[in-house]
């Protein structure tokens, strides 16, 4: 008996079944219907994914900000009320360190589209006048109803508010992120990492039911 040819051995009939699969992949890639859905489905799974997605926790109330009278650039009373309903950035700060560089600069940029939802104060220690505060206010390129600088009895007030958050002894190089009701939710370095967590804490509190209005800071 002759051996099986090797070559018709491994040769495999085509299934019955392949024409059929390929007239209906060829209908499908040629339905509209097809790619209706399937450019759907391209636009909808990200938007389920995102709402889906599970937001952090506000952060916590670390204590609250004193009450304070000070004046500000422009000569006028400066005091917790000109900062109700709004989310600030505080800082506490002498002259040279101003002029040295606040990191307020760069965070100024960061929130130039949060129009007036967040302000940023920096607290002059020293009894400075407000001819004084100004020039520290030109040279940092503040903007007039974004930045406030204001000097009074801020060391009492720094030493007050270092109490109420258990942390006594000097804030220096410290930020502040204060919600509308006057509450320290974070103390922050001025690191990338912590401004970027800043950012997020800000974006986490104007969502809530007591976000800050959009009122104009009154000045």
């Amino acid at each position: 008996m002759s051996a099986a040819n090797p070559a018709l051995a491994s040769t495999t009939l085509p299934s019955r079944s392949e024409p059929r699969l390929q007239r209906f992949a060829a209908r499908l890639v040629g339905s509209r219907l097809f790619w209706a859905l399937f450019v759907g489905l391209g636009f909808t799974l990200p938007l389920v994914r995102s709402v889906l997605r599970q937001l952090p926790p506000p952060p916590p109330i670390l204590g609250t900000l004193p009450a304070f009278a000070l004046v500000d650039e422009t000569g006028r009373p400066f005091t917790n009320q000109n900062l109700a309903r709004r989310l600030v950035i505080a800082e506490f700060a002498s002259p040279a360190g101003v002029r040295d560089g606040s990191p307020l600069a760069r965070l100024q940029t960061r929130v130039r589209n949060t129009g007036n939802a967040v302000h940023l104060v920096t607290f002059v220690r020293g009894e400075g006048d407000p001819a004084s505060l100004e020039a520290l206010a030109r040279g940092a390129h503040a903007g007039a109803w974004r930045w406030t600088f204001a000097t009074g009895a801020v060391d009492e007030l720094e030493a007050a508010t270092a109490r109420n958050l258990h942390a006594p002894g000097s804030l220096e190089g410290k930020l502040l992120l204060i919600d509308g009701s006057g509450r320290v939710r974070r103390v922050a370095s001025p690191s990338k990492t912590e401004l970027d967590l800043m950012m997020r804490d800000i974006g986490l509190l104007a969502n809530i039911p007591d976000r800050p209005t959009s009122e104009k800071t009154s000045r």
